[in-house]
């Protein structure tokens, strides 16, 4: 392995030295648009082996081919990269072929984000092992979902969730209920709920700008005639923080959630997968404007220590 001389002076990884791949924001869209004028793809001549690429060939969507929602699975995520970081450090080149997605003369991560990020992070020079999707932009979607929701890093349920509701509101024709419970690990009556609540809303004249950005919890209580959906809006943020102060106050509970914060931190983390991970990301925000850096300010919030090695 090529390393250059910085980290041949050091040995552990920090959080501040977690390095992301930039993403490029496309959306389906976006690589349905640049298919259309690439032309025909330059695929590898083993195009079905395992093939070596150069890194800066290799680029990354993940509004496309990442299902994760990155606030509730930042810390794993990151455990995960530094991981990987180290194995390539100490083992060499050990890590499983990342699967592309070929546009033209690049390629797009459809499953491997993490172990892209554990090569940056370990500052890998040499070219990466590699297998390319030869099938449609549809079925690379799919086949990405699919690997995500059953690898080492598993998606949480409400991961799986808004997945499978983000491919129902796509609305592919050869989509079917049992192949989108398959593809997203979840049970076919919840697609059937989602497909009703999909009908619901468009006759209720949400329109499909909404719809994009609304996660199935949203939808499912809109759906239902349940409260509003506010988005991101700040003011309702705060003004619905208010009212469960109130809740917890009313129910005597705010002493006994903050005399005993590790009894606190072990309920929550009782309540639903993913949870405390989503806290965590949450009290990060602001901080910076890196993942990194709101991933560091979330550990201090919580008493860590921002250089902790790995």
């Amino acid at each position: 392995m090529a390393r250059n001389r910085k980290q041949q002076d050091r040995r552990t990884f920090k959080r501040r030295d977690l390095r992301t791949p930039e993403d490029t924001g496309d959306t389906s869209e976006d690589i349905e648009a640049k298919l259309a004028t690439a032309g025909p793809p330059v695929l590898p001549a083993n195009v079905n082996g395992v093939v070596k690429m150069k890194r800066d060939a290799i680029y990354v969507a993940e509004q496309v081919f990442q299902w994760r929602q990155d606030a509730r699975n930042m810390v794993p995520r990151h455990n995960a990269i530094f991981d990987m970081a180290r194995a390539l450090w100490d083992k060499g080149d050990v890590l499983p072929p990342i699967t592309v997605f070929p546009v033209g003369r690049n390629y797009f991560v459809m499953d491997g984000h993490h172990r892209l990020a554990a090569y940056d992070t370990a500052g890998w020079t040499e070219a990466i092992r590699v297998q390319v999707f030869t099938g449609s932009l549809r079925d690379a979607e799919r086949a990405a979902m699919k690997a995500n929701s059953r690898d080492k890093l598993p998606m949480s349920k409400p991961d799986k969730f808004n997945a499978a509701w983000r491919l129902v509101k796509q609305e592919y024709p050869k989509d079917t209920v049992p192949s989108i419970a398959d593809t997203a690990s979840i049970a076919r009556s919840t697609v059937d709920n989602m497909r009703a609540a999909l009908k619901k809303l468009k006759t209720m004249g949400v329109t499909k700008e909404v719809l994009k950005d609304m996660p199935w919890n949203a939808a499912r209580d809109k759906a239902k005639g349940r409260e509003e959906w506010k988005g991101v809006d700040p003011d309702w943020i705060k003004a619905e923080a208010q009212k469960l102060v109130k809740q917890l106050s009313d129910a005597k509970l705010i002493t006994q959630l903050i005399k005993r914060p590790q009894v606190t931190a072990l309920a929550l983390s009782m309540l639903a997968d993913g949870f405390v991970e989503a806290l965590v990301a949450e009290f990060g925000y602001g901080y910076g404007e890196e993942p990194e850096d709101r991933e560091v300010a979330a550990f201090a919030a919580f008493g860590g220590d921002e250089d902790l090695s790995f």
